[in-house]
């Protein structure tokens, strides 16, 4: 079935009063039972509902509103990805935890930023090493991501997992992801990053 083309004046009014929404939420951090509740309510919502009512059933929009916008969500808080000028907030950039992390020397080399999981090749001027972070829910697909570079890579990989603003990681979950890092002979590391409000032009 062919996509229903969306105007683009609406689809990008729709998407910017939804981020616009988002953005006040902590929207990795919500459940699956309170993203479905969102998902009924944007539905209702004039600004987002209503606009796409037109195009779409109620099914259709909350399809469209999980596997469009809001499965971009967390790439275009990292200003990554068609979706990016939408984002209300963006997280602190990757070279801050790079540093933090490995220190001044270290740098991510230019254009090898990509996705799924976020990922790059960061380097100290002689050696090169393959970083992927995420949140810590996403650690099962950093860790499958870090292994497959592990077997070919020259030095280890390094998983990064972030908190943003007063999220916290249970000890015990931090202390398996560590087991399992170390079994893995990964190096692992946790930061917390900020969420910022971009310039509005």
């Amino acid at each position: 079935m062919p996509a229903i083309a969306v105007p683009k004046e609406i689809r990008e009014a729709v998407i910017r009063e939804l981020y616009r929404q988002v953005g006040s939420l902590d929207w990795e951090g919500v459940s699956t039972r309170e993203r479905t509740a969102y998902y009924t309510r944007w539905v209702e919502d004039e600004s987002i509902g209503g606009e796409l009512a037109d195009y779409y059933t109620a099914e259709g929009m909350r399809v469209w509103l999980k596997d469009g916008p809001l499965k971009e969500y967390a790439r275009a808080l990292e200003n990554f990805g068609s979706y990016a000028a939408y984002a209300t907030k963006r997280l602190s950039p990757a070279n801050e935890f790079i540093t933090e992390i490995l220190g001044e020397k270290w740098a991510i080399k230019p254009n090898s930023i990509r996705e799924k999981p976020m990922h790059c090749v960061v380097t100290d001027g002689v050696q090169e090493r393959y970083v992927c972070w995420g949140r810590p829910r996403t650690f099962r697909d950093l860790l499958w991501a870090a292994v497959n570079e592990a077997v070919t890579a020259p030095t280890r990989p390094l998983v990064v997992v972030y908190v943003t603003d007063d999220a916290t990681v249970e000890e015990g979950q931090r202390r398996h992801h560590e087991l399992i890092a170390k079994h893995c002979s990964l190096d692992l590391a946790y930061v917390r990053r900020r969420l910022e409000a971009t310039p509005q032009g």
